[in-house]
C-alpha cells in the first residue's frame, strides 16, 4: 500500500474534528468539519474531551485539484449562539449543489435547565445540554452562501443525530441515516429518513437497527448504495460507552425495510462505506484502542464477507482514542482520499487525510 499523510487544517486555537469528504464532477474535493474553540480547548486542558460545545461551527474546505492544494477554510455563521453544530457531513448532489447535514447541542446555564426538553449532559462549567436535530443546509453557488437550516423530523425518536452524508438515489430521492435514544435512555436506535423534494421536507422513517432487549446501542449509521441497487449500512454498536465491532444491515427496497442485521469482524467506530469503481466495498473506521489510528477493509462480495485478515492500517500513531470519523472518496485516477481527525503530542485536534492506493 502506497500512502501519503497530509494535514488539511490545523489551528492551535481550535478543536477540529468530525470531517467528511465529497468529490464533484470537476475534479474537486469538498471537506466539511466541526471547528470548536476556547471551551473545548479548556476541556482538553482539564483532561477531558467532551464534544459538547455551543461555540462549535461548521467549516468547509475546497480543493479544485483533487486535494493537491486547498483554499482557506470557510467558517459558517452561527445559526444560534446557544447551539453548537455537530458532525457536519457534506455531499455534492446531482444538480451540482452542496448539502450538509448535522445536528446541534443546545446548551444552557444550570439555572435554566427547564428550557431543555431533556437535560442529557452536564459540561465542565456546570451548564447542561441536549441534542436537537438533525438539520440540512444547502448551497447553490459553490459554497459561497448557505441557506437557513431545514429541520429533519426524527420521529419516532424524540430527537436525533446524524454522522454520515446524505445519499442521493437514482430517482433523485435523498436519504439520510439518523440515530437517537428515548429520553432517559442511553440505548440508541438507527433509522433512515427520506426526502422526495430535494431536501425541503423529510419523513418516512424506516428502522435500520434496534435491540429489543434495550442493551445494545445502534448509532451513527454509514450508508452506501451498491451498483446492484442494494443499500448497505455499517453501524457503531455496543453497550453505551463500550463500542466494539461494527454491525451491518442491508435493504433491497431503497431503504424502506432493512434485514440481515449482524455483527461484522470490523472492530472500530464509526464507519463510512464506499463502493469503489471496480465494485468492491471499502469500509473506513476509527481504531480507538492501541495502537490508536485509522483503518480500512475491503469486501469483494458486496459486504457478505470482509477481508479482515488484510485490514489496511492508514494511521497507527494516534496519541489517544480521541480520533477517527474517517470518510473516503475515490479520485478519478483510482486513488483513495481518506479524511479524519487526529492529534499528536501537542494535543491539537486537526483535520488530516491519507492519500493512498490499494
Amino acid at each position: 500500500m502506497n500512502k501519503q499523510d497530509l494535514i488539511l487544517y490545523k489551528d492551535p486555537g481550535a478543536y477540529s474534528c468530525f470531517p467528511a469528504v465529497a468529490r464533484d464532477d470537476q475534479g474537486g474535493l469538498w471537506v466539511s468539519f466541526r471547528r470548536a474553540g476556547g471551551f473545548s480547548l479548556e476541556a482538553v486542558k482539564q483532561g477531558k474531551y467532551d464534544h459538547v460545545d455551543k461555540g462549535a461551527r461548521i467549516a468547509v474546505l475546497h480543493s479544485e485539484d483533487s486535494g493537491r492544494t486547498w483554499g482557506e477554510a470557510q467558517i459558517l455563521r452561527a445559526f444560534d449562539p446557544e447551539r453548537g453544530e455537530q458532525d457536519p457531513s457534506i455531499q455534492v448532489l446531482s444538480d451540482g449543489s452542496l448539502m450538509i447535514n448535522f445536528f446541534q447541542w443546545f446548551v444552557v446555564p444550570e439555572e435554566e435547565m427547564h428550557r431543555l426538553n431533556f437535560p442529557a449532559r452536564q459540561q465542565i462549567d456546570g451548564s447542561w445540554s441536549d441534542v436537537e436535530g438533525p438539520y440540512v443546509i444547502r448551497s447553490r453557488d459553490q459554497g459561497r452562501t448557505w441557506g437557513d437550516p431545514i429541520p429533519v423530523p426524527s420521529s419516532p425518536l424524540p430527537r436525533g443525530g446524524t454522522s454520515d452524508a446524505v445519499l442521493e438515489l437514482p430517482d433523485g430521492t435523498l436519504v439520510m441515516g439518523i440515530y437517537g435514544a428515548d429520553y432517559g435512555s442511553g440505548v440508541c436506535r438507527s433509522y433512515l429518513v427520506r426526502s422526495r423534494d430535494g431536501g425541503e421536507t423529510w419523513g418516512e422513517p424506516a428502522l435500520i437497527a434496534r435491540d429489543p432487549a434495550g442493551e445494545v446501542s445502534f448509532e451513527e449509521p454509514g450508508i452506501t448504495r451498491t451498483s446492484d441497487g442494494k443499500l448497505l449500512a455499517l453501524i457503531r454498536a455496543g453497550k453505551p460507552g463500550k463500542y466494539q465491532y461494527l454491525y451491518q444491515a442491508v435493504s433491497h427496497d431503497q431503504g424502506l425495510t432493512w434485514t440481515d442485521l449482524h455483527q461484522t469482524p470490523l472492530w472500530g467506530h464509526p464507519a463510512s462505506v464506499l463502493e469503489l469503481a471496480d465494485g468492491r466495498l471499502l469500509a473506513s473506521y476509527g481504531y480507538r484502542r492501541e495502537p490508536f489510528g485509522i483503518r480500512a477493509c475491503l469486501s469483494e462480495d458486496g459486504g457478505q464477507t470482509w477481508e479482515i485478515e488484510d485490514e489496511f492500517v492508514l494511521r497507527d500513531d494516534g496519541v489517544t482514542r480521541d480520533l477517527g470519523y474517517p470518510c473516503t472518496a475515490q479520485l478519478e485516477d483510482g486513488t483513495l482520499f481518506t479524511v479524519y481527525y487526529i492529534h499528536g503530542e501537542d494535543g491539537v485536534r486537526h483535520i488530516a487525510a491519507t492519500r493512498w492506493s490499494l
